[in-house]
């Protein structure tokens, strides 16, 4: 039980103040507060003590965390006196609170006589709350050791050290409550060094034998595995896996953690260097060499796949073509090749495949899990897949699919799991029952509870106390540790649930041995080994113990430990920090190094969008933009502004943010002329050009671009060159001066820097598709519709050989709009639909363009009322995005096609509209 007291500070003299009346009205509307707070824990207020109370948690209603009820009604009504206006005097003077909280064995009951009965509990453990309440500074709530112990987890506190309380003669450990911490999940992963027996789960492991028998002949099985934390799923797949003989089948695993769920690719990482047999020690020629060979084995063309292979590990050397790519192509390639390794795997021999802990996968992966369980059912493979409930796997419907759902184990099995987890020790059968009935069939907490109390056993002489929760029996146990272990084991928590005993000993500033205690926590079970050749690692049993071995540190203490694993990780790995600089970001950001978190978040940032993972990048690199204005002001904090603000054009503009990166890039502009670099200036340029004609400000559009032309031209960036021209050539389009844009679009085409021109140089499209597809337009407007046709075929062929989606948007368009105006409307459908397959679906800024092109050509052929249904589409979609440019065209065709349905009066308002948008925009084609 948990006795909660609480006070209010210098009552008397409050009440002298404010005289009797006012005094006792105020006190009503507290009491109302704090009750309500107690009744929302299921506590219950025993005494009222003139000017304040004691509280009872766990008693006469027990509660397994009667101590967290009690802290979280405690903090509950510091903050409700605090917040609330009405818990104050009429003269505004607020309450402050002391509040004392201790847990143990209390005698709880009635007291009295017929006149007058109180429930209430008396003993050292109500003391002790007492006493606590009034050393508690004002405004603050104390907690005794116990508690604190029962409730690490979950709340944050400070500890004041040792406590002498009147009354008692040895002090104690006094902690005051700071925050309450947001509720966590757990992982219970499952990997024993020794096991407790396996009980109760024959008939699941028969159903598995049976559905792998199917799998190996052709017919391959979904099975998703749901059981509660700790129920057993690990340990079903492990004894699975361990009835498999190494010539049935091939065994392979993926695993999710729950503080890795917003950083994408990691299982499928895994899964790779698991088929490639790469570690990740490995250098790049070793990792490179091994991704090719595992591919040729497979049969599988190592040209085609290898480069996205690599770059999903972050490996540059060989993915130069990737360059080109739009970030889902990329994101595509990365499962289609990944896919086809375990298809071409499974022809060999069957394949099974363990994803575990799916509730924590992140979204990225759980797309390519959804893509492999499409390719399940024709190929000898099993996939399993585990999960809490509440999660649903993809694909579960399918007939191949089969549900496992893990019960809590019965009365017997959970007593054989006892008698084995205690091995040659004898238990008391109170003790042994204790456990059954708080274990309640979990395995986990079976073998958990059973290893406390033997270690109390020894520590205590015979003093067999079991803790209410396991994450109580974990702290316990944690706690029991000598002094350089249990740092050991904390420095170890926030590394990760998985970590390199290498930088532990990093890290370390000790005088005992690390290798040492990581010695004594594998054998008291706290860490296993995972075995590797060349790069041991070490993994807590339990993610739960890791969890709480993290929570036992105070803040500060954290942000130390955080410094320094971003200084171990950057010594250990100093020749390959790209497969760390999630973890160096993190850590970084915990350790408040405002300069190294900026750093590793952008490298993370740009490194994401490379692999297709467009809202990931976007996080990271908001994150580093905004860390960069807490670094002193100098040369290279500019420079690394403008960069982050230049690299947020990719995601931002994918997604159609069009406002929020005009005013990112306008800022860079500032920076870039105030710090006098040319070249992050000419690149900044380009894309406000970019931004100013999506918006039909033209003049600004067209200034803009012919600066950075200007600067391309006379530093020698080839690269500038192509990018002023490209939006020169847009702008002059635009405006209708189309010979003037024939001349820039056909520099970028056949001029000395037209293979520049062939790379997509930030585009969504490479400058050369869209030039192309530009002449193709100006010609048929001109009447030269035999260049507009060769053009236009060069545009279309060039998007294909790209193989880029956006690319081939914009090709497809373009022909449209030239067949358009060539009059030829059956083929002109034919490429609007093509453009519209491709871009619904994708973040295409033109799909707007495509409805617009599209309902018109609809309407010209007689389908009036589904071309209309599209071009208020486009409308409703340009101004969603913010887009104006050809505007004007598009309300133009509008207007034809409601006039085309008897529409007149619309359609002389939006023919109107257009011609005044085309007068003040200064599209000068469309105006005439």
């Amino acid at each position: 039980m948990t006795v909660l007291f609480c006070d209010i500070v210098n009552s008397t003299g409050l009440a002298e103040r404010l005289g009797p009346e006012q005094m006792h009205a105020l006190l009503n509307r507290f009491f109302e507060r704090a009750l309500s707070e107690v009744h929302r824990y299921e506590g219950t207020i025993n005494q009222f003590l003139g000017d304040g109370f004691m509280a009872l948690f766990g008693a006469p209603v027990a509660h397994e965390d009667h101590a967290l009820r009690a802290v979280l009604a405690a903090f509950g009504i510091q903050q409700a006196i605090g917040e609330r206006a009405e818990v104050k005097a009429a003269n505004g003077e607020a309450l402050t609170l002391r509040v004392g909280l201790n847990t143990g064995p209390v005698v709880a009951g009635t007291i009295g006589d017929q006149l007058r009965t109180d429930y209430t509990a008396v003993g050292d453990t109500t003391n002790l709350a007492a006493r606590l309440q009034q050393l508690a500074e004002p405004g603050t709530i104390l907690v005794s050791d116990t508690t604190a112990r029962l409730v690490t987890g979950d709340v944050e506190m400070d500890a004041l050290g040792a406590l002498q309380i009147k009354g008692k003669t040895d002090s104690i450990q006094g902690y005051r409550v700071t925050a309450i911490r947001p509720r966590r999940s757990s992982r219970h992963g499952f990997e024993h060094r020794n096991l407790s027996a396996f009980v109760g789960r024959d008939r699941e492991l028969r159903t598995l034998h049976e559905l792998l028998g199917l799998a190996e002949g052709g017919q391959g099985q979904l099975v998703g595995i749901v059981g509660e934390a700790g129920v057993g799923k690990s340990r079903l797949v492990h004894e699975f896996r361990r009835s498999l003989t190494e010539r049935r089948a091939t065994f392979q695993e993926v695993h999710c953690f729950s503080y890795d769920r917003a950083v994408p690719y990691l299982p499928l990482i895994d899964l790779l260097r698991d088929g490639a047999q790469i570690t990740p020690r490995d250098s790049t020629d070793v990792a490179v060499t091994r991704v090719r060979r595992t591919l040729e084995e497979l049969g599988l063309e190592a040209d085609v796949h290898a480069p996205f292979l690599l770059r999903l590990l972050g490996i540059d050397e060989g993915t130069e073509r990737l360059a080109a790519l739009t970030p889902d192509r990329i994101k595509s390639g990365i499962f289609e090749a990944l896919c086809q390794m375990t298809l071409m795997s499974s022809k060999k021999r069957p394949v099974v495949i363990l994803a575990e802990d799916l509730h924590w996968i992140d979204a990225t992966s759980e797309e390519f899990v959804q893509l492999l369980a499409d390719a399940v059912p024709g190929a000898a493979m099993l996939l399993l897949m585990t999960y809490r409930p509440g999660y649903r796997p993809p694909r579960l419907e399918k007939s191949c699919a089969t549900q496992l759902a893990l019960r809590s184990l019965s009365t017997e099995d959970s007593r054989r799991i006892v008698s084995s987890a205690a091995r040659d020790e004898t238990m008391d059968d109170t003790v042994v029952d204790t456990i059954l009935g708080k274990a309640e069939g979990n395995a986990f907490f079976l073998e958990e509870l059973t290893r406390a109390v033997l270690e109390q056993k020894t520590a205590q002489a015979g003093s067999l106390t079991v803790p209410g929760t396991v994450q109580a029996v974990l702290a316990a146990r944690i706690d029991r540790l000598d002094d350089d272990t249990k740092r050991v084991l904390q420095a170890a928590a926030v590394l990760g649930r998985e970590f390199s005993p290498r930088l532990v000993e990093q890290m370390w500033d000790g005088a005992g041995s690390v290798s040492s205690c990581l010695k004594a926590l594998q054998t008291l079970e706290f860490l296993y080994e995972r075995t590797s050749p060349d790069n041991p690692t070490l993994v807590f049993q339990h993610a739960l113990t890791q969890e709480v071995a993290f929570s036992t540190l105070l803040n500060e203490h954290r942000r130390i430990l955080h410094g320094r694993a971003v200084s171990a990780i950057e010594h250990v790995f100093r020749d390959r920090l790209g497969p760390h600089l999630d973890s160096l970001a993190r850590h970084a950001l915990a350790a408040d190094l405002p300069g190294r978190a900026v750093e590793y978040l952008h490298a993370s940032g740009t490194a994401l969008f490379a692999k297709g993972a467009v809202r990931d990048s976007l996080e990271r690199l908001d994150q580093a933009l905004e860390m960069v204005s807490r670094l002193e002001p100098t040369a290279e904090t500019t420079r690394r502004s403008i960069d982050l603000r230049l690299d947020l054009h990719s995601p931002l503009f994918v997604i159609g943010d069009l406002s929020r990166v005009t005013k990112l890039h306008e800022e860079a502009e500032a920076l870039a002329r105030e710090l006098g670099d040319h070249a992050r200036l000419g690149r900044v340029l380009v894309r406000l050009a970019n931004y100013s004609w999506a918006g039909a400000q033209y003049a600004d559009a067209r200034h803009r671009s012919t600066q950075a032309l200007t600067i391309g031209l006379r530093t020698g960036d080839r690269v500038l060159e192509v990018m002023g021209r490209y939006l020169l050539g847009e702008v002059q389009h635009a405006c209708g001066e189309y010979a003037a844009a024939i001349r820039s679009f056909r520099e970028n085409v056949e001029g000395d820097n037209s293979e520049v021109a062939k790379q997509r140089l930030g585009f969504t499209a490479s400058p050369y598709v869209v030039s192309c597809g530009y002449l193709a337009w100006c010609y048929a407007l001109l009447g030269d519709f035999r260049s507009a046709r060769a053009f236009g075929d060069r545009a279309v062929a060039s998007a294909d050989a790209s193989n880029e989606p956006q690319a081939r948007v914009y090709a497809s368009l373009l022909y449209a709009l030239m067949l358009d105006d060539t009059g030829d409307s059956a083929q002109g459908i034919e490429w609007c639909e093509r453009a519209r397959t491709q871009a619904e679906g994708q973040a295409s800024a033109w799909i707007g363009g495509v409805y617009s092109v599209l309902g018109y050509l609809l309407v010209q052929t007689g389908r009036v009322a589904e071309g209309l249904g599209y071009q208020e589409r486009a409308l409703a979609h340009q101004e969603r995005i913010g887009f104006r440019v050809y505007r004007p065209l598009f309300r133009r065709k509008l207007a034809e096609a409601l006039l085309a349905a008897g529409q007149v009066d619309q359609a002389k308002h939006h023919a109107e509209a257009a011609l005044e948008a085309a007068t003040e925009s200064g599209e000068r084609g469309h105006e005439a």
